[in-house]
């Protein structure tokens, strides 16, 4: 990669003080269509082998329901939600992550409600509470890179949980890692 070492040598720091710190460290790359962002963040994503659990979720542009359609994508890649499986096994796969932790199931319940596995509220403040909690859960098992792509897209309510997630997390190590343009 030409021209790029320094942002790449930005994003491996954060990385490993979120790994040596345990703490959530929050970047985001912006730029125009076409100016290398997805290439900037392949080739990082490339220099951590198996040091990380990497997981992606995209912003849609437009569409019913979609708030949290960047964090189901992540929850979905992150246990092995195939496409056909029923609410209930893909609801005990979400709960799985996080037995044994403090409120386990009103985290796993809450994640579910918000990615669409179950009925119930899925806007709240206890919502993006039990995101966080997930997130945290499963980067204690190994480090976590979290990318969020087309940011610039994001519900506000999203948003809100992205910030809540950099402001609020401890004792895991986690990287949000977005990308938008401007």
């Amino acid at each position: 990669m030409i021209g790029r070492k320094e942002e790449l040598a930005l994003l491996r720091q954060a990385f490993e003080r979120a790994s040596r710190d345990r703490t959530c460290q929050f970047v985001t790359v912006l730029g125009s269509s076409g100016v290398g962002k997805s290439r900037l963040v392949a080739e990082f994503l490339a220099t951590l082998g198996e040091g990380a659990t990497v997981l992606r979720g995209r912003c849609l542009p437009y569409g019913e329901g979609i708030t949290f359609w960047p964090v189901a994508e992540v929850v979905r890649e992150a246990v092995g939600i195939a496409g056909d499986e029923t609410p209930a096994s893909a609801q005990a796969k979400v709960r799985a992550l996080v037995a044994g932790e403090e409120r386990g199931e009103t985290i796993a319940a809450r994640v579910a409600e918000a990615i669409g596995l179950a009925e119930g509220p899925s806007e709240s403040e206890e919502t993006l509470w039990a995101i966080r909690r997930w997130l945290e859960a499963l980067a204690r098992r190994r480090p976590l890179v979290v990318v969020f792509d087309d940011l610039q897209w994001g519900e506000p309510t999203f948003l809100d949980l992205v910030e809540h997630v950099a402001d609020w997390s401890r004792g895991a190590p986690l990287l949000l890692l977005c990308m938008a343009r401007p």
